[in-house]
Order: C-alpha cells, then sequence, then structure tokens
C-alpha cells in the first residue's frame, strides 16, 4: 500500500492540473452521436475481430464526434478524445476508462446509461454495435493497436480481510441502572436524526429533542434515557470497545458540541468543542483520545478529547460537512460536504491523503470497511460507491435509493445498510447486491444501523418512527420510540464528571 506521505505527494501533484468537475465526461460524451459513415466503419458486434483497437476502432467514434471540442490543439476541459494517450489521461475529472475494468470506467458507465446523466443527454443510448465495441475494448484492456498487449491491473478484491483492532471486550458494557423519565417529551417525535448501536452488546441508540434514548437490540425494552442539553444530537457515535458513547450536535445558528457518556452507568464524562453553529458530522477515533466534527462553518475541527484544545483544523470544503468518519485502525479519517466533496486525510497529521471526485451531489455519508480497506460513500446522486484506499479507485458504484440516498453503514461480516429518500432501507452485500428491502416508512428513510450481531436492522424516517427488523426476512420486531412516555419512573439525573 502506498504511504499516506507519498500519496500525499501525488494527490497534489494531480490538484495542480485544471479542475472543471465531472462535466468533462459529460461534454465529452454528449457529442458521442455517430454519423452514417463511422457506423460503417464501426463494424457489428458478430464481425469484430478478437483483437479491438483504439485506432481502429474506438477512434473513428470518438474523433468524428468529439476532437472539436477535445482535441490535442484545443483539450477544453483537459481531455483530448482524438488520441489515445489523451484519453487514458482522462482530465480534471480524473480517468475515464480503466482497462479491463469496464464497470470502473466512467466512460462505459455513462453510455450505457448505468449511471446519469445519460449519454448523450437527452437521447437514446447508442446503437447496440457501437455499444458493444467500447464495452470490448475495455474489456480488452484498452489497446492502442494491433502491436500492443494488454496490461490489466488486478482487480482489487472487494471480500473483507481479517479486521484489525483488540476484537470482542471480555465483558462488553451494557446500561445498568439508567434514568428512564425523558428530558423532553412531546406530543408527537421529531425526525430521527442519528441512530447508533454498540458495536459488542445489544444496545442501540435513538437520537431525541434533547436526549438519547438506549434500547435493547434483543428486546426492544428501554434502557436508559441520556440528557443532552446542548440541543439536539445529530450524531451518535459508539466507540470501538463500545464503552463509550458519544453524541454530538447543539442549535442551528447558535451553538455545537460533543459530549462523551459512559456507556455503563450514564455518566456525562466530558464535553468537547464549542462551535458556533450545530454541529452535523463528528468521530471518535480508535483510541478515544480525539474527536473530529464540523458542519455548516464547513471547517473540520480535530480535538483532544483529554485536555479539549484543537489539535487540528482542515479548511478545505467548501460547503456544509455533513459526515465524518475514523477508519476503525484509526489511520485515516474521511470527510464529506454538500458540495459533493469527499476526502480522506491522515489522521495523525490532518494531512490530505485522497480526493475521491464521482458523486454528482451532496455526500450524506460515509462508512467504513471494518479492514479499513474500503470506504462507502452515500450520495443525494442515489448512489452508494466503494473506494478503495491505495489510490482512491472507486470499485463499486450502484443506484441504491431513488431521489437520494442518506445514510450508508457497514457491519461487522462487510455487509452493508443504506436509508433513502424513497422512504426505504435496504441491506446489501460487500457487493452491492441488494438482499433485503424493508417496509416503506411513511415519511422519507433518515438513518439505518445493524444490530452489534447484524442480526438485526433499526432504521428511522422523517416522521419519527424508529423499527427494528430482523436482517433476514424483514419481520419487524419493534417500534421504538425517540419520544418515550413520560411515565417511566424517576427523574432521569445522571452523574456530571470531566470538562462542561
Amino acid at each position: 500500500m502506498m504511504s499516506c506521505t507519498s500519496h500525499f505527494v501525488w494527490t497534489l501533484f494531480r490538484r495542480g492540473r485544471a479542475l472543471a468537475g465531472t462535466a468533462i465526461v459529460a461534454v465529452t460524451l454528449s457529442l458521442l452521436q455517430v454519423s452514417p459513415i463511422v457506423a460503417a466503419e464501426a463494424k457489428p458486434a458478430g464481425d469484430a475481430p478478437t483483437k479491438i483497437t483504439f485506432d481502429e476502432h474506438v477512434r473513428p467514434i470518438l474523433r468524428e464526434n468529439c476532437a472539436f471540442c477535445h482535441s490535442q490543439d484545443d483539450k477544453e476541459a483537459g481531455l483530448a478524445a482524438d488520441s489515445f494517450a489523451g484519453l487514458m489521461e482522462g482530465g480534471s475529472s480524473g480517468k475515464v476508462v480503466v482497462p479491463g475494468d469496464v464497470d470502473g470506467s466512467r466512460l462505459w458507465a455513462l453510455v450505457s446509461h448505468k449511471e446519469e446523466p445519460n449519454m448523450p443527454p437527452d437521447e437514446d443510448k447508442l446503437p447496440d454495435a457501437q455499444l458493444d465495441i467500447i464495452r470490448k475494448w475495455i474489456e480488452g484492456g484498452a489497446l492502442e493497436n494491433a502491436g500492443s498487449k494488454a496490461v490489466i491491473k488486478k482487480k482489487t478484491s472487494l471480500a473483507l480481510a481479517a479486521p484489525t483492532g483488540t476484537g470482542r471486550p471480555e465483558n462488553p458494557a451494557m446500561p445498568e441502572g439508567l434514568g428512564k423519565a425523558p428530558v423532553v417529551h412531546t406530543s408527537r417525535a421529531g425526525a430521527v436524526t442519528a441512530v447508533a448501536s454498540s458495536p459488542w452488546s445489544p444496545v442501540v441508540a435513538v437520537a431525541g429533542q434533547k436526549q438519547i434514548v438506549l434500547y435493547h437490540s434483543d428486546t426492544g425494552e428501554l434502557l436508559g434515557v441520556l440528557p443532552f442539553e446542548e440541543g439536539i444530537p445529530y450524531v451518535l457515535r459508539f466507540s470501538r470497545n463500545g464503552s463509550l458513547l458519544m453524541a454530538a450536535g447543539g442549535r442551528g445558528a447558535h451553538s455545537g458540541c460533543a459530549v462523551l457518556y459512559d456507556v455503563k452507568t450514564g455518566r456525562r464524562l466530558t464535553k468537547v468543542g464549542d462551535e458556533l453553529d450545530v454541529v452535523l458530522a463528528a468521530d471518535i477515533n480508535d483510541d478515544q483520545t480525539r474527536v473530529a466534527m464540523a458542519g455548516p462553518q464547513k471547517t473540520v475541527r480535530i480535538y483532544s478529547t483529554e485536555t479539549g484544545e484543537v489539535l487540528h483544523q482542515i479548511k478545505k470544503h467548501t460547503d456544509w460537512v455533513y459526515a465524518i468518519r475514523y477508519s476503525p485502525d484509526g489511520v485515516l479519517l474521511a470527510t464529506a460536504d454538500r458540495s459533493n466533496g469527499l476526502f480522506v486525510w491522515e489522521a495523525d497529521t490532518a494531512r490530505q491523503y485522497l480526493d475521491l471526485r464521482g458523486h454528482r451531489g451532496a455526500v450524506t455519508d460515509v462508512s467504513w470497511r471494518p479492514d479499513s480497506n474500503v470506504l462507502a460513500s452515500a450520495s443525494m446522486d442515489g448512489s452508494v460507491k466503494l473506494w478503495e484506499m491505495n489510490d482512491g479507485k472507486n470499485i463499486k458504484s450502484w443506484n441504491a435509493h431513488g431521489g437520494g440516498a442518506m445514510c450508508v453503514d457497514y457491519t461487522h461480516d462487510g455487509r452493508i445498510v443504506t436509508a433513502g429518500r424513497d422512504k426505504t432501507a435496504k441491506a446489501w452485500n460487500g457487493d452491492g447486491q441488494l438482499q433485503k428491502q424493508f417496509p416503506g416508512f411513511p415519511e422519507i428513510a433518515l438513518k439505518a444501523t445493524f444490530s452489534h450481531d447484524g442480526k438485526r436492522v433499526l432504521a428511522g424516517d422523517w416522521s419519527g418512527q424508529v423499527r427494528l427488523w430482523e436482517a433476514a426476512d424483514a419481520t419487524q420486531v419493534a417500534e421504538l420510540s425517540p419520544n418515550p412516555p413520560a411515565d417511566q419512573g424517576p427523574t432521569n439525573k445522571v452523574a456530571v464528571g470531566g470538562r462542561s
């Protein structure tokens, strides 16, 4: 694996090129209307030779339609489509052809209408014979001419490697004797802003108004209510060993912070951050020494949990930051924003490691595969994308939710759960194949996660409904409230310790 430092240097080099976004591919491919002359030159699939090359078969299609704007003399948006070298170099949005990997080639995804924007825009797909030529050319290694030899890189495996870390604690933390009276009870629940599941115990957390409600994921029993007087929690995260729960949020245009709780006792351990706006994204690292947070202010700040001081500030984002996640091994930090920015940083130094481009809408959530080798991202463009961490290659992409994917979350065995604007939660295998679609909500499904053992799925929607299903057959086993009734026992008062 390329070192973080060397990859950082390479990333800076690439960023020196002209930036024009993914629009370069759209502009280029919008011209792919093949004339009758070119159609005659491009042989039908049945007559095509086994060795399809750029010079003989692909260049006539691209040169006839793209060279006016994208030639070596007039390399608009950084892309030259009239030469093999220019096309293989790609443009300011990155490579458009990956030899041997049709699914990983942006060129194919757009001309075959597998991803939007469909190319050519507002037109039918290219004739099957021409699509077949492009597909077979990529599959065959994207050869330049008859004398070329295919050099196809081995595809990155989507198989889950052995997880890193200390593994299951000897005595996983379970809440004991927590108060169950709500801090706030209203006539109806608000939108479900956050859910989380302990990695080792049957404990799930649901965000409410000025409170976090804990439930037993096996029985649906209410385990306790934790006050969050700072406002609304927009992020809930259990620590890697399950002993701590982090809640981050606050009040819009007023204040934001993160609070750490002891899961067993409910004791408030510390408060970090003093943001001038609500925190929308946050995470705690693997050894519980740092909390990263951000929101509408666009700046990612990394705080020490011991001293509360700001250790690093990242000012790369140009819009609201929606997602932050440390990798399970603690080496990397992923951040994402409303303007489809998606970056990976060295966790210890906050130096940029990868700039991941491909989403065409706001990146709403990210999640790491347990082995830290793959990052999943969800976007308002409806897709979920998987990125490998050697060079940031997009190794898988699929349309998960019509209208937009709101969240994505991995479980221990590499399965993925998502929720979206189509009002559903869905479970997928590690290759992006749909395993189960759960019954629809009344409103947009906002959050979803697996239980600690992966046997159940918890999800919540805009109307405040929170449901717990069996992952195997989508049977609903409980409905959990972020707004529990007031008759739950004595007033909930927990000990306050550490800084506040």
